[in-house]
């Protein structure tokens, strides 16, 4: 029972969330909300469950693909996105919030509180402008600026940006926790007996942060999947979030499958980070 009712909670937000833009009417001037719209959409979609209806989506003018023949693509290009991201976000995360903890450079600190001020759109904007500047001033090309075709995909400039947002907030997060860490007697007695501070740090400070990056992980996964939206669009990424953009019009029954799969997607990087982190934990742990 536990586990149910978020699942339905889940889905009926779902269902409200997509069915709001149609439910809206202007009459004389006055907005409303037409609830019977969104009961009646709903209906509609769990009965086409039953005869697969609910799983064609419109394609040009006469197409009506499969959304579970269509859907694997997009599904694993947004995970190994998100995936790598998020790997590149903890090993920065660890690795700067050790320094980041004993450091008193306050014009540091204040460019990574500014950094995780900028927004997304404005922060692609900049990688894309610098981009195609860097190419203008030397004729070399740092990276794609966008994704052209089945062979060419934009990698670094979307990594970078769904990168940056997270690593600063695990930096920000896990350093006042690497402090207390530092802090404590047996480190402080290991720093008495002339251990290397790198010796400190892999031996007793990255095992007792994984806790607290693992208490954090639903707010960092949150973060990349608000960023994947915007990274998809801007960056031309046939992903989940990408797939959504693309089509010619508002479906209710393909967005409803693609914001479920999205659910899917977060429940499956989750899990693939638990397990990251749990590969940490056995790599770390030394009594």
């Amino acid at each position: 029972m536990k586990f149910l009712l978020p699942v339905i909670g889940v889905l009926v937000l779902i269902f409200v969330l997509v069915a709001f833009p149609l439910s809206i009417e202007i009459i004389g001037g006055k907005l409303s909300v037409e609830f019977e719209v969104m009961i009646d959409l709903t209906k509609e979609y769990l009965g086409g469950i039953f005869t697969g209806d609910s799983f064609h989506y419109q394609e040009g003018i006469d197409r009506n693909p499969n959304f579970f023949s269509a859907i694997p693509d997009y599904f694993i290009t947004s995970f190994m996105y998100l995936a790598v991201a998020i790997i590149l976000a903890i090993m920065i995360g660890l690795l700067i919030s050790a320094w980041f903890s004993r450091s008193r450079r306050e014009w540091m600190k204040d460019l990574i509180g500014f950094l995780g001020m900028v927004p997304d759109f404005i922060m692609v904007l900049f990688l894309q402008l610098g981009t195609v500047y860097f190419y203008q001033a030397t004729g070399h090309r740092l990276a794609r600026i966008a994704t052209r075709g089945v062979d060419e995909h934009a990698i670094l400039l979307p990594l970078l940006t769904l990168t940056i947002v997270p690593a600063i907030y695990l930096i920000r997060s896990l350093s006042e926790r690497t402090y207390d860490v530092l802090t404590d007697d047996y480190i402080l007695t290991a720093k008495a007996k002339g251990l290397q501070r790198i010796y400190i740090f892999v031996q007793h400070v990255i095992r007792n942060v994984l806790p607290f990056l693992k208490a954090d992980l639903h707010k960092v996964i949150a973060i990349l999947m608000s960023n994947l939206f915007i990274v998809e669009y801007l960056f031309n990424i046939s992903g989940l979030a990408g797939f959504l953009f693309n089509t010619s019009e508002y479906q209710f029954n393909l967005t409803t499958n693609i914001l479920i799969t999205l659910v899917v997607l977060y429940l499956v990087l989750y899990w693939f980070i638990r397990l990251f982190i749990a590969c940490l934990e056995r790599i770390f742990a030394h009594d």
